[in-house]
Parts: C-alpha cells; sequence; structure tokens
C-alpha cells in the first residue's frame, strides 16, 4: 500500500499501517465486502445490536481507500441532490421520514465518535448553501419552503447583505443557512470506525480481494487469494465499485469528485473573507461546488466537474489536471481577494450515481447476499443511515428503518453499457451547460425522454 498516502490529504496525513489479509478458511454470521463506510457502520450497528455475532470485513486495499477515505467530509442529512428532489421522488410523508431518519445519522455519527473516543476533527458548524445566479435563487428560496413544508428546522435564509457579512464574496446573492451538518475528518472516521468494529468483536481483513462470491445450501461462500469465509449472509458495500459486481452493474454509475485543499491560512487571509463561523459551504448548481475550512486552517475547494467513468473506478482518474484548472480558476472568481494562496494538494475520488439519485439498499435474488450503496456524494453521514437499515435486514427485522422508501427497491436499470453511456453523458452535458448558463435552457429530445424514464439521471 505504498500509494495509500498519495490518494488524498486525509489519508496522508496520519501514518498508517493496513492490517494483515485474511490467510486460511473460517464461518461467520455476516461476511461484508468493502471496508468503507457503508461496511463499517453496518458492522457496528450489528455488534451492537447482539455482540454475539460473527461479523468479518473484507477490504481489498485499506479501510477507505475508496471516496470514505477522499470525500470532502460533510456529515449531512442530505440523501437526493435537493430537499425538493427528494420530495419530488418520494412524496411529502416518505420524504420526511427518510429525512428524519438522516438527521438521526447525523447524530448518531456525533454520539459514537464520543463514545468510542474517536477523534475525526469534528466541527459541527453547520451549512451555508449560496447562490450565485438567479436560477441558484429559485432554488435557495423553493428548498426553504420545502423544508418549511417538511417540518425541518434549523432551517433560515440569508439576504446578499447577510451572506456576504458572514463570508465575503461578491458572488454570493443569498444562501440558506442549516444547523445540521458537521465537518470531519473522513480518513480518521473509518478508521477510527474500524478499531470499534475490532473492539466490539468484529474482524476486519484488510489487502484482501475478493475473488468469488457464491450461494451455498442457506448461506453464501467468499472466496479470497488466501481464503475463504463460509457465512449465513453477505453484504456487498462497495458503492462506485459495485460496478464491477455483474448484479449491481447497470444500477450505479461511477462519476468522480475532485478536491484542491490550500496551505494554512494566515490570520490576515482569514480575514480578507471573513467565514468566522467556519461553516461547510456549497452552491445550488446541479453539479455544485462545495468547499470548507478544515481543522488546521486550510481551505477545501472542490466539485464543479463531476466526470463520467464509463469503465468504473480506477487510479488513472485521481488525478485531472483539466478539471483541478477549472478548480482554481472558480476559487478566484469567489475569492479574488485570496489571489496569493496556494494550494498544497489535489486529488480526486469515485461516487457512486444511482438513476433516480437516491441511495439503496436491500437483497439480490433471494435473502443471503444484502447491497447498499448509491450516496450520489452524500455518504458521511448516509452510509450511517443506511448501516441501520442493513442491520435489521440482516438480523430479520421488521423495523421503520427497513420500510424507508431507501430499503427494497433497487435503482432502475440504465441498461445495456451502449445505450447506459449515451444517457449518462448526455444528461451530464446537460447539466453542465445549465449550471454555466445560470438559467434554464431548453433540453434536447432525448435528454427529455430520459429525464421522463429515469427521473431526471
Amino acid at each position: 500500500m505504498e500509494d495509500l498516502a498519495t490518494r488524498s490529504y486525509w489519508l496522508g496525513l496520519d501514518a498508517y499501517e493496513p492490517g494483515p489479509p485474511l490467510n486460511g478458511d473460517m464461518d461467520a454470521d455476516v461476511a461484508i465486502i468493502g471496508g468503507g463506510f457503508t461496511g463499517l457502520w453496518t458492522a457496528y450497528h450489528l455488534l451492537k445490536a447482539d455482540p454475539g455475532l460473527t461479523v468479518v470485513v473484507l477490504e481489498s486495499s485499506a479501510v477507505g481507500y475508496g471516496a470514505s477515505g477522499r470525500n470532502g467530509g460533510f456529515a449531512m442529512p442530505l440523501v437526493h441532490r435537493s430537499l425538493q428532489s427528494l420530495v419530488d421522488n418520494l412524496g411529502h410523508e416518505r420524504a420526511r421520514a427518510v429525512h428524519h431518519g438522516a438527521e438521526e445519522a447525523v447524530q448518531t455519527l456525533q454520539s459514537v465518535c464520543a463514545e468510542e473516543n474517536i477523534d475525526a476533527d469534528l466541527m459541527p458548524n453547520g451549512l451555508l448553501t449560496v447562490s450565485n445566479t438567479p436560477l441558484q435563487d429559485e432554488h435557495i428560496r423553493l428548498e426553504a419552503k420545502v423544508a418549511a413544508e417538511l417540518g425541518i428546522e434549523g432551517v433560515r435564509v440569508l439576504d446578499k447583505d447577510e451572506i456576504q457579512a458572514r463570508v465575503h464574496s461578491e458572488t454570493f446573492r443569498g444562501a440558506l443557512e442549516e444547523d445540521a451538518c458537521v465537518l470531519v475528518n473522513p480518513a480518521r472516521l473509518v478508521r477510527g470506525l474500524k478499531e470499534a468494529v475490532i473492539r466490539a468483536g468484529g474482524r476486519v481483513f484488510e489487502q484482501t480481494p475478493m475473488e468469488e462470491l457464491s450461494r451455498s445450501g442457506d448461506g453464501v461462500v467468499v472466496r479470497t487469494p488466501g481464503g475463504s469465509i463460509r457465512a449465513r449472509r453477505a453484504l456487498l458495500a462497495a458503492n462506485a465499485y459495485s460496478a464491477s459486481f455483474p448484479e449491481l452493474s447497470d444500477r450505479v454509475t461511477p462519476f468522480y469528485s475532485y478536491i484542491l485543499l490550500s496551505e494554512p491560512l494566515t490570520d490576515e487571509q482569514w480575514g480578507r473573507i471573513g467565514w468566522e463561523g467556519r461553516e461547510g459551504m456549497e452552491d445550488r448548481r446541479t453539479f455544485l461546488h462545495y468547499f470548507r475550512p478544515t481543522i488546521d486552517g486550510r481551505i477545501m475547494w472542490a466539485g464543479r466537474d463531476a466526470p463520467y467513468r464509463p469503465d468504473g473506478p480506477d487510479p488513472k482518474y485521481d488525478r485531472d489536471d483539466r478539471v483541478f484548472n477549472r478548480l482554481q480558476k472558480t476559487f478566484e472568481w469567489t475569492f479574488p481577494q485570496l489571489s496569493d494562496l496556494k494550494f498544497e494538494y489535489r486529488w480526486g475520488g469515485p461516487v457512486g450515481v444511482t438513476a433516480t439519485f437516491l441511495p439503496a439498499a436491500g437483497w439480490l435474488k433471494g435473502n443471503r447476499i444484502a447491497y447498499a450503496f448509491g450516496y450520489n456524494g452524500h455518504g458521511v453521514a448516509i452510509t450511517c443511515l443506511l448501516g441501520k437499515c442493513v442491520r435489521d435486514l440482516l438480523l430479520e427485522r421488521d423495523t421503520d428503518l427497513t420500510r424507508l422508501a431507501l430499503v427494497g427497491r433497487k435503482p432502475p436499470s440504465l441498461g445495456p453499457r451502449l445505450v447506459r453511456d449515451r444517457i449518462v453523458q448526455a444528461q451530464t452535458d446537460f447539466q453542465i451547460r445549465q449550471d454555466d448558463a445560470g438559467r434554464e435552457l431548453k433540453p434536447s429530445l432525448f435528454v427529455r425522454l430520459t429525464e421522463k424514464i429515469f427521473g431526471g439521471f
């Protein structure tokens, strides 16, 4: 794992030695394939619910090597692209239940860090969603209206003067302030969860890729280069990497998100932009910018482009100079008073996107192999929610969590690769053009047809 520290600033910040691989054969109640947030949260929730279970997590590389160790560290209750999109997709009652579960997940993340002494650099500073265009103004107003309809508290609209007094940028036309957002160091969180799972009695094998997963009798067998696990149940917890599983390959689409991270700002540089609340921030584009301070005084600047990677996650996509250069320009446009700020780190990571922009959990054929994936870039807290849902599925419980609209509804198939590539690229190109124009554009007939069929991918 010589390149682990180069995958993101977070993964390289602390010295880390991956644990040993599986060597030999063993039995388990639950085998979890994937050592990111989904797999580790599920293992943790299972062991807390039933300490007598034998739970084994297999990670092909090191825990957090994928999106869990490379993301922006926004633990927030956003499940879809927006609250309005969530309501459009699920209706008010089911959307309210999902959002409530997501808010509880943000709280659970904080309480588990406290109980397990996980030092993940938590910054419970809230979120500011800003507008840069008249179209984004409309999105901000609509989001506030839907939040009120759903009874969501801790949400406020800020006018232009109010947001510019908080964070000094002439590009900000207004904002939505939300309390329920916690900034984290994702690598410290995922590694802390690994240790919490081990303390609870779980086994975590890193450097252990899955070679085969098969049904056998009333259970499953997972084969790896060094051994095998015979288990009663298994969970596929690989998010964007789920595209490599034949039964899920047409249900999840790999995109990449890219991040710049600055040098630490001086007090004088912070004074130029204000931002005294150190909130997480994003804009209201479809392919949004998201940006935040770190606990050591840097600024992370990310997003805008989300390139589609049809052949799946691959280290060759972890750097994209074209995207990095565009990010640099949009930062300078937003904060011209920081033209002297240097960016020291840049990286990218895979994002698993579904046709409905909703995460999903459920069973493959039968009830032996479960799945959970498709966080659409919002997985830091939502993986905790789906981990609870999958816990109850695996324990054969009928609960409010297993009745959530995210459970038991596999995302629509986008069809064969040739069709899927055309659909995704056409939708992506249109959304980026509309974002850049800052106004509603008329979509092509092909885009309108795919929106009608797939709900707006």
